[in-house]
Parts: C-alpha cells; sequence; structure tokens
C-alpha cells in the first residue's frame, strides 16, 4: 500500500512538470521572415548588405555547412497588451542573435541527439508588452548540429534525423509567456529532483511527495494559481535549510569549447561569438551569476572578429563575474607535446591574460584532456599557477583514480594543489540528484568542506542557461542537497590551503 502510493505521489509530480511546460506558452505569433544563404560566414556588414528571400517555418533553407543570414520581422499585437513575450527560434542548427544595430544579444541552437537538453531556442522580448510594438532581429545561422553533422553520424531514427535535421526551420515565432509559471516549474523540479534522490522508505521522501502533491492541487491546471503554489513551496520546503554537516557546491558557469573537433575552424570563431555573447546577456539579468571560459586563443578569435562582445568581456572581468580561467594558450595536449611546447603554452597564455586584463592567472585548466605528464607540476609552478584542475580522470575504463582534492608531486619533487570535480562532468546540470551524487562520490569529503561545479553546456551550446542559474539560486540552502554558492573556481582553489596538510600526496 505505502509502496503504491508513492508511486502515485512521483507520478503525480512529473505530471505537474509536463503541466506547467504546456503552461508557460499561450498565443503565437510567426515572424516574418527573410534569409541570404552563403558557403562562408560573412562580418555583419557585410551580410545585413546581401539579397534575401522570403523563408517561413517548415521549410529548409539550406544544407549542411551552409551559412544563413536571417531578417526577421513581427509586431506583438494590441491584446497582447500586459503579456511578457518572447521568441521561439530553431531554425535548423546554430545562430547568434543580433540587434538591429549589431549587438550580439545571444546564442539560438537546435539540439543534438547526443542530448536532448542542449536545445537553446527562447529569447526574451519584454517583461511586459503594450501591444503594437516591433519585433526585430537579425540572425547568423549555420547548418550544422550542435556536434557538426551528429544526426549524420549517429544512425537512428527517422523522427530523429528530422529532431537534428540541419538547415530546417522548426521554430520563427513569437510567444506569449507566463514567467509565474516558469518560477513554479523551477520550484516543483528542484523538490522532484531532490525526491528521486531518496528511496520510498524515507520518511523525507513521503514528505517530499505530500508537498508536491498540494503543490499540484493548489495549481489545479490554472495559470492563475501559479503563484499561490510557488508561495507554499516556499514555506513548506525552501524555508527548510541545509544542515550543519551539508557539503558547499562552489559552483562556476562553465563551456568548454574545443577549438578543432568536429567542424571546421571557422565555426569554433563563430561559437565563441555564440557563447560569450549569450553568457553576457545572462549576467545583465542575474547579477549575482559567475561565469568562467579558459583559452586565450578563444578570446583572441573574439577580440579578431566580435570586437564589441569582446570589450563587454572585459567590463565583466572588471566587475568580476567573469572569470579568466588556465594559464595556457590552449588546453593543450599533457602526454605527447614536450617540455619547451608546455612552457610556451604557459608563456603566451598567461601573458595574453596579463597584457589583456592585468590578471595572473594562477591555475592550471584541463578538464577534457586525456593524460597528464609526470613533469607538469613542475612546469605547473615553474610558470606561476598554484593550482591544477581536471575532470578526465573519472572517464578511466580500467581503475578508478582514488581521489577527487589532492596534492600531487611530480618527477622532480614539485607538488602542485589539485581538484577534479566530483560530479565527473563540466557539464553539470545544477540539479539535486548530480549533486547528492557527487557529494556522495567526494572522496575527500571527511577533510575538505566543499567542492567544485561546473556548469552549463559547451562546444556551440553557449554556455549555461537561464535553467542552471535558477536551480542554483533554488538550492542555495535546502534541507538534503549540497548548498550551492555561485563562486570563481579561484576563490574554491584559494580556499584548498586551508586543508593542504591534511590532504593525500600522489
Amino acid at each position: 500500500m505505502h509502496r503504491e502510493r508513492m508511486k502515485y505521489l512521483r507520478a503525480k509530480a512529473g505530471v505537474l512538470l509536463e503541466l506547467l511546460q504546456r503552461d508557460l506558452f499561450g498565443k503565437s505569433l510567426d515572424f516574418d521572415g527573410e534569409v541570404a544563404v552563403t558557403a562562408e560566414p560573412l562580418p555583419f556588414a557585410e551580410a545585413v548588405k546581401l539579397p534575401r528571400k522570403k523563408v517561413t517555418r517548415g521549410e529548409v533553407w539550406g544544407t549542411d555547412w551552409d551559412c544563413g543570414f536571417f531578417k526577421l520581422h513581427a509586431v506583438i499585437p494590441s491584446e497582447w497588451a500586459g503579456h511578457a513575450v518572447v521568441a521561439k527560434l530553431n531554425l535548423g542548427g546554430e545562430g547568434l542573435l543580433f540587434d538591429m544595430d549589431g549587438k550580439a544579444i545571444q546564442s539560438v541552437t537546435n539540439t543534438s541527439l547526443f542530448n536532448a537538453t542542449f536545445l537553446r531556442e527562447l529569447v526574451p522580448v519584454t517583461d511586459k508588452a503594450q501591444g503594437g510594438e516591433s519585433v526585430d532581429f537579425y540572425v547568423d545561422a549555420a547548418a550544422n548540429d550542435y556536434f557538426g553533422l551528429d544526426w549524420r553520424m549517429r544512425p537512428r531514427s527517422i523522427d530523429e534525423a528530422k529532431l537534428g535535421a540541419t538547415g530546417l526551420i522548426r521554430a520563427m515565432e513569437i510567444w506569449t509567456f507566463y514567467p509565474e509559471v516558469q518560477s513554479l516549474y523551477f520550484d516543483v523540479e528542484v523538490i522532484y529532483g531532490l525526491l528521486r534522490t531518496m528511496d520510498d522508505n524515507s520518511y523525507r521522501a513521503r514528505q517530499l511527495a505530500a508537498i508536491l502533491s498540494k503543490a499540484s492541487d493548489l495549481y489545479a491546471g490554472n495559470r492563475k494559481n501559479a503563484a499561490k503554489a510557488s508561495d507554499y513551496l516556499k514555506k513548506n520546503f525552501y524555508s527548510c535549510r541545509a544542515t550543519a554537516s551539508s557539503l558547499t557546491s562552489m559552483a562556476v558557469g562553465h563551456a568548454h569549447i574545443d577549438v578543432e573537433w568536429l567542424w571546421p575552424l571557422r565555426e569554433t570563431i563563430r561559437k565563441c561569438g555564440r557563447t560569450f555573447s549569450t553568457q553576457l546577456s545572462l549576467m545583465d539579468r542575474y547579477p549575482g551569476y559567475v561565469f568562467g571560459a579558459s583559452q586565450p586563443q578563444l578570446y583572441q578569435f573574439t577580440k579578431d572578429h566580435y570586437p564589441d562582445v569582446y570589450e563587454r568581456i572585459k567590463k565583466a572581468v572588471a566587475a568580476g563575474q567573469w572569470e579568466l580561467q588556465g594559464g595556457m594558450w590552449v588546453e593543450a595536449d599533457g602526454n605527447l607535446i614536450g617540455g619547451e611546447a608546455m612552457v610556451r603554452q604557459f608563456l603566451y597564455g598567461k601573458n595574453f591574460y596579463r597584457d589583456e586584463f592585468g590578471i595572473e592567472v594562477k591555475n592550471l585548466w584541463l578538464p577534457d584532456v586525456f593524460g597528464y605528464s609526470a613533469a607538469m607540476p613542475q612546469i605547473i609552478r615553474g610558470c606561476g599557477c598554484d593550482y591544477f584542475v581536471t575532470q578526465k580522470l573519472s572517464w578511466n575504463l580500467f581503475n578508478k583514480f582514488p581521489h577527487n582534492t589532492f596534492v600531487w608531486r611530480g618527477i622532480d619533487g614539485t607538488e602542485v594543489l589539485s581538484h577534479c570535480p566530483p560530479e565527473n562532468t563540466y557539464n553539470a546540470n545544477v540539479i539535486p540528484e548530480e549533486l547528492v551524487a557527487g557529494a556522495n562520490n567526494f572522496a575527500e569529503a571527511d577533510v575538505v568542506d566543499s567542492f567544485l561545479t561546473l556548469f552549463g553546456v559547451g562546444d556551440g551550446g553557449a554556455g549555461p542557461k537561464e535553467d542552471h542559474i535558477e536551480r542554483a539560486m533554488r538550492l542555495a540552502d535546502v534541507e538534503g542537497c549540497p548548498k550551492v554558492v555561485m563562486s570563481k573556481a579561484e576563490a574554491f582553489l584559494d580556499r584548498l590551503n586551508a586543508f593542504r596538510d591534511e590532504l593525500e600526496v600522489w
């Protein structure tokens, strides 16, 4: 009887989330769209001068690796007055949205079959429409999947192939939007995620299931009840604080970008513009949000091709919301290159950060490198870095590396303080399932009171979404989960010095 009731309540909570997703949007209106298609990307100033043809939702505008420069226009209907309005754009590839003056706003991207959560198609238009406003954008689009031509690399069903098909306009419209429903969705999603970490026999699981059931009853399928249901959850769940023994997740927004992988180098350059402009826009909306990115080569690409975005990055760095990570010019291989090549990576990388931003970066940031030379501690410290961060040790197929936080001693005896995020990813989602698993997996949890969480989507996913940030804000201090503090990675690494004498040496 007990298990059957819990099964029902869990299912009821899942249905509530589906219902809230449905209720996010109201009325819609298609953009009037035009596109100019070229084989190679063009600078904004040149692309706006190209002759364009009309295009509508459901059409295929280009094929693999084509470049499409879109002009979109809509007028908010008078009957939408008072509503929030968003644009929904899925142009069958990746894209960078500009305003009519050429300011880069954010990325839009179709999904990847690798992970459907990589979809990024919503663009805020206004929090409160007056009615009659003109909505105009340019979009510099690319007819390629998130991972190049991922849907062709992994043969799937016809329906899945359509999901990732390049050049197919799946969404190109504006919608009325209900922020209070979205807020309730995040409230419920966090609690439901925490419930998923618990066994049915847990008293806390039964409490959470009952709380979600009550919230569902309060909402009752009516958008007008969203605020009432949220208030109930704040009082009955979010007021319950984490215990004194809870670990802390020091969470930093992240977007790992491979300089060269499954796409032409031209797309790496465009991925920088898409990713970095998106994160700057999120900083405007969330003043407490912190994002970090490594590899001076990517900053140089941005400086050369998106100078306005680069100047905005410099301001964000100065304001403390943008963290420069990693002392190397790129996230270089740790096995194949020689000692001089490693030193030169640091020479050019650290000098770029110092010359351009006036900042001395103190960490080597290699989350995505497979294997590390035993000479690296000597080189890392000799080049003026105190810390080493990676994640790939957890991907070993044959044996489990025993540490997350440790002192790495090189062949000459030089030591460097090192950390491997225990969630075993640099694309974390800031969800209770991952945070609880990370805390339980943290090998040094008996010594160190916090661990690093790298959250977001890289390689064209344009970094964290508002979803990640909203969840982080809700998980700042709740019972049953590590406390989440949005922070610079450097602040976490500096804290590790207090525990250094208790850490094991590898």
